[in-house]
């Protein structure tokens, strides 16, 4: 009876102390105060993108695992007014660039921006990033998905600078730069890898087919199979045009690749 007294009592304890904790913690973050981020509707906003998938025989989480993964997204000053621009990238649905008016209030250019993309799926990450040193933000776009090699080419979008009403024009350029050239990609991350001054290429690549993660054997052997269109890629700069370089710098780029996720510091 002693012990169950005494491990009421202790249970107590811990509840009174839990309580006053919790209570503290709720005044020390000031929960009762105004809410740090508040929702705004499109309306509000001027922004109605929305990554819409339609499902099918061929388009659907059985066939293609990343199915739901989403798009991507990236915010920076296209048109150098000092206020951040948006773009999303969209699976199955154009792309879309919003220009920042400020006051939150978003203008769709994507039109004539020239950056809505190819039609047809699988468009993934998307990077802003001054890919050809001339001060002004570009714009990379990966694909990837269940799809024939020219429908995962990805896409390089290269500022030419805004008109007369601050809509930034784009040009596609990624032939020139050399980088037409299938992949399974999902984001990729320009960095200055070897501080010569331009920004060279890390392309996150990851394998859309089912893998055998279970079979040791089986997942060494696989190991040991390069593929450039499912491992990972770093491309060298060489003045406005890229170079694989992968094999030279030692990286794995095997198919076991799941492409999960990469950062960098520019």
């Amino acid at each position: 009876m002693k012990t169950i007294t005494r491990l009421f009592i202790l249970i107590s304890l811990v509840s009174s102390v839990a309580c006053t904790t919790s209570e503290q913690s709720n005044e020390s973050t000031g929960s009762d105060g105004p809410p740090l981020f508040t929702s705004l509707s499109p309306e509000q906003t001027g922004i109605t993108f929305s990554n819409n998938l339609t499902e099918g025989l061929n388009t659907n989480v059985l066939m293609y695992e990343y199915f739901y993964n989403g798009g991507g997204v990236a915010v920076g000053d296209l048109n150098g007014d000092g206020l951040e621009d948006i773009f999303f990238s969209g699976n199955m649905v154009p792309n879309q660039l919003y220009i920042n008016k400020g006051g939150l209030k978003f203008t769709d250019v994507t039109a004539t921006a020239g950056v809505a993309g190819r039609e047809g799926p699988w468009r993934t990450g998307v990077s802003m990033a001054d890919v050809n040193g001339d001060g002004r933000l570009d714009l990379f776009v990966c694909y990837s998905g269940s799809l024939p090699p020219q429908k995962r080419i990805p896409q390089l979008f290269i500022n030419e600078g805004p008109d007369a009403q601050g809509i930034p024009r784009f040009s596609e350029q990624t032939a020139q730069y050399g980088l037409d050239r299938p992949g399974q990609s999902t984001q990729a991350s320009f960095f200055d890898y070897d501080r010569d001054g331009d920004l060279d290429l890390f392309l996150l690549n990851h394998n859309p087919r089912l893998l055998p993660i279970l079979d040791p054997d089986a997942t060494a052997a696989i190991m040991k199979q390069p593929n450039p269109e499912i491992g990972v890629r770093l491309l060298k700069n060489t003045g406005n045009r890229f170079d694989d370089i992968t094999e030279q710098s030692g990286l794995s780029s095997s198919v076991l690749s799941y492409g999960l996720g990469s950062a960098s510091q520019t």
